[in-house]
């Protein structure tokens, strides 16, 4: 969408007054019946509309946007667009619980949302982001545990600015040939038609480039589901998960004629 500060030609901090009068002297001069432009006039009628609400406007200013479906965490960790850091306040407003030191149940938590690979989560790892608070920029950084799943909220005591509680909540983004069960993991593989039939062994690389040798029986059936023990997701306080791979048999483009005869003859005196 088009930046709507912009639009009304307002700046980042104008208060609601200041909105409604950028809002009303706009409208007036690109009103259809009055001549005016009717996208334009639809451009400023959204960007107030995006800009008075206040759940609206602290959305649009942390992802860039005020619709949910498109609203993702910016730049490096999440969290920094442009060089810009991110405004702890948006985080309370978006999270619907603004905080006010004289209107607390409670110690508050700064809450932040991060998106990261299937890899990152069974990785684990350091990720760093920016945030801006009253005294200027600063930079956190946070410790993803091994085996984070997707929507989980993990607490930082005390790593926010002003000694506050961090609480980031991990979305973890869907991979294209890995699925994740619990901390097992799930993959399909190709294997030839023959490989099944004589017996083989598979060189499997996982989601963190770990490769294993995964050995297939002789006479092994097509879709057949193999484990692989103690290959899946680490986790701390938990048993490692395994790894699972459904083989797949593909045909072989071309069969000798010798060995189809023999076929044929072991199915005539079966």
């Amino acid at each position: 969408m088009n930046n709507p500060y912009s639009t009304l030609g307002v700046s980042k901090n104008a208060t609601e007054a200041e909105l409604k009068q950028a809002y009303r002297k706009l409208a007036m001069e690109n009103h259809p019946d009055k001549g005016g432009d009717q996208n334009r006039f639809a451009e400023i009628s959204s960007a107030y509309d995006t800009l008075k609400d206040p759940q609206k406007r602290a959305a649009y200013d942390h992802f860039g946007t005020a619709d949910p479906q498109q609203q993702r965490p910016h730049g490096f960790g999440g969290f920094q667009q442009s060089g810009q850091p991110f405004d702890l306040d948006s985080i309370f407003e978006i999270f619907g619980q603004r905080m006010h030191p004289n209107a607390r149940r409670g110690p508050p938590d700064a809450r932040v949302s991060m998106v990261i690979d299937l890899a990152d989560a069974v990785r684990g790892g350091k990720r760093a982001f920016a945030v801006q608070t009253p005294n200027g920029q600063t930079s956190i950084e946070i410790t993803i545990p091994k085996g984070v799943v997707d929507n989980e909220n993990i607490r930082y005591p005390k790593l926010a600015p002003g000694g506050m509680d961090l609480v980031a909540n991990f979305r973890v983004r869907a991979h294209q040939h890995w699925q994740r069960d619990g901390l097992d993991m799930h993959c399909e593989r190709p294997i030839d038609f023959w490989q099944l039939i004589l017996g083989t062994t598979l060189s499997i690389t996982d989601i963190l480039d770990r490769t294993y040798g995964l050995t297939i029986p002789p006479t092994t059936k097509p879709g057949a589901v193999m484990r692989l023990r103690n290959k899946g997701i680490e986790r701390e306080g938990h048993n490692t998960g395994d790894l699972f791979v459904k083989l797949r048999a593909t045909m072989p483009d071309n069969i000798d004629e010798e060995i189809l005869k023999v076929i044929r003859e072991h199915q005539v005196n079966k």
